[in-house]
């Protein structure tokens, strides 16, 4: 894998800093119970995680790229297989590892806040292992996974969406979902079909 230049911002990613921030703005206008702040918090912290891992591993900052799908960080610098998959394993871990601090902190002090931020973080960290698009879990799966079985890679990808969907599919039918938490859904979907579409990545 190769990162990109220096920490800045690239003229191709104006439209997509444009559209996310835009999105993020109506979105925290209209985060009354806290939520979306939540959300923001847990995946700068998630990218703090890579970018602390690939100075440790280049000895220099990634360029930071703002697209409508998030946000997205390159390098100019070549890393070894086992440096590129513990950069891109960092962003979940530091997921993880704050939803365990934040558990551990609200069952010792009964709040709630805590609580909820800790789901939040394993949401974030378990959504970016997802094996599609530009998430995570995609990458690492690919430079996991020999070129000679790609196909059996596509077959694996096309498997767990369609399970996922499925689960979600019945999950609404029998009552189980709450119209927020099928917005949610509606909403995570949206994210990562934008991720792939702004990435050059195909989803599935």
């Amino acid at each position: 894998v190769r990162f990109a230049g220096t920490f800045g911002m690239t003229h191709g990613s104006r439209a997509g800093m444009i559209f996310f921030l835009a999105a993020a703005s109506i979105g925290l206008i209209f985060d009354g119970a806290g939520l979306g702040r939540m959300t923001l918090c847990a995946a700068l912290l998630h990218e703090a995680g890579h970018i602390a891992v690939y100075v440790l591993c280049a000895r220099r900052l990634p360029a930071l790229r703002v697209r409508a799908g998030g946000f997205a960080l390159r390098g100019t610098e070549s890393l070894s297989k086992r440096k590129e998959l513990a950069v891109l394993a960092a962003g979940p871990l530091v997921n993880f590892l704050f939803a365990a601090g934040c558990f551990g902190f609200a069952r010792r002090h009964a709040s709630y806040f805590m609580y909820f931020f800790a789901a939040v973080h394993l949401c974030v960290g378990l959504y970016n292992c997802l094996p599609f698009g530009a998430l995570d879990g995609s990458r690492i799966l690919s430079a996991l996974v020999p070129v000679r079985l790609n196909g059996a890679l596509c077959w694996f990808r096309r498997t767990v969406g369609i399970l996922i969907l499925g689960f979600v599919l019945s999950a609404w039918v029998h009552g189980v979902l709450t119209p927020t938490a099928a917005a949610a859904l509606v909403l995570a979907f949206a994210y990562l079909l934008a991720q792939g579409l702004f990435a050059g990545a195909d989803l599935w």
